[in-house]
Order: C-alpha cells, then structure tokens, then sequence
C-alpha cells in the first residue's frame, strides 16, 4: 500500500511546496519507508509514499519518468504480471534500471500507449499518469476498484489523491460546503460509493475509468 497525491494547475494556482508536502504526510502511514516529490514549478507537483515491496531500491522510487521523458507517473497497486511483461518489452529493446513493477509498468505506456497497456495489464492500481507532450494528466482506477482514487475539480485546479482528507483539508476545497445528498446516501449506506465525494467538487473515480485532463 503507497499514497499518491499531487495537482495540476490550470490558473497558476499550484500550492507552494511546504504546504503540499504538509498535506503528502497525511498519508505517510500508506508508505512509510520513502517518500518522493516532483514539480516542474509552473503547473504540475507530484507526491509519493512509498512501501516497499518487490524492489527495495531507489530504483523503485517515484514519481518515475518513462526513458524518452513523455510519461511522469505515480501509482499505487501491484501489477501481478509484470514479469512476463518485462520480458517482452526487453525483446522489443527496453531496458531496465530495476526490478519494480512500476519501471515495467511506465515502460508499457511508453511502448503501448494507454489503451493497450491497460488491457495488457493484470493487477490492481491507481494511477496518475502525466503526459509531458499533451500536457495531458490521466486519472486510472482499476476495474474492481479496489485502490481508491479521489479527486477534486474546480476552474482552478485538479488535486488527486490516495486519501480523501488530502482533497478535504487542500486550500482550493476545505471551505466547500457539504452535499447533503451524498450526506444522506452515507448515512443510509454507510459508506460513499463512486464517483461521489462529501463535500462540493470533489469526486471518486470510478472502477475501470479513466478521466483525462
């Protein structure tokens, strides 16, 4: 289990760096072993929290950069068959830093392309996936939906994260009022189903969605 947070800025909004990273501590006990941060300090900022599993290098670190720099990623999961997808994708003349499942899964955006590599996959994910040419940022949330993916959404910026409290208590959404509809479909199912979020511009992604900014 790992935490992603991050935001991308659409009117020069992007919270300064002490603040962001005050809010990435909140889900320190999702990955308490490391903890990684990117921004390109105009309009994007990333934060990981890292437990490490398969590989306990830094070459398991993220944020993580695809070789030819098109893809920034930070992604919380496992992907089950990332071996046998090593193995092809060295065939085709990748090449490898480590052993983590998430270098042989950036490796497979670049190679494929989102679609395909989404259907090539097995395993259970949330991904924020950037892409540097399009200035395009990719929310992925496996088809079970068994990692959870929140996001926040407003003329001014997108914050996405592991935890809810991380979009509840950023600056852009902690003085939103609640809706009282989602209020009352908590209190008579017990919990927030997708794509749903409590307070007012924030949402869920939903299991096997992909929503592109």
């Amino acid at each position: 289990m790992c935490g992603i947070f991050g935001e991308l800025s659409l009117k020069d909004t992007l919270l300064e760096k002490s603040k962001f990273l005050n809010l990435l501590e909140l889900s320190k006990n999702r990955g308490p072993d490391k903890q990684g941060y990117f921004s390109n300090n105009s309009y994007l900022q990333l934060g990981f929290n890292r437990l490490s599993i398969i590989d306990l290098s830094d070459n398991g670190d993220q944020p993580i950069f695809s070789r030819d720099k098109k893809f920034i990623m930070i992604f919380n999961g496992e992907i089950y068959n990332y071996l046998s997808l090593k193995i092809k994708l060295e065939m085709n003349g990748a090449m490898f830093n480590g052993h983590s499942d998430s270098e042989v899964l950036i490796t497979c955006f670049q190679y494929y392309g989102i679609d395909k590599t989404l259907e090539i996959i097995d395993g259970m994910f949330s991904i924020a996936l950037f892409d540097n040419f399009e200035k395009k940022l990719h929310l992925i949330r496996d088809f079970a939906g068994i990692k959870p993916l929140h996001f926040g959404f407003n003329n001014r910026v997108v914050v996405f994260a592991s935890q809810y409290n991380q979009i509840a208590k950023h600056p852009e959404f902690s003085d939103n009022s609640y809706n009282y509809d989602v209020l009352k479909l908590y209190l008579t199912q017990h919990f927030i189903p997708s794509p749903f979020g409590l307070i007012k511009d924030t949402y869920q992604v939903l299991p096997g969605e992909i929503i592109t900014f």
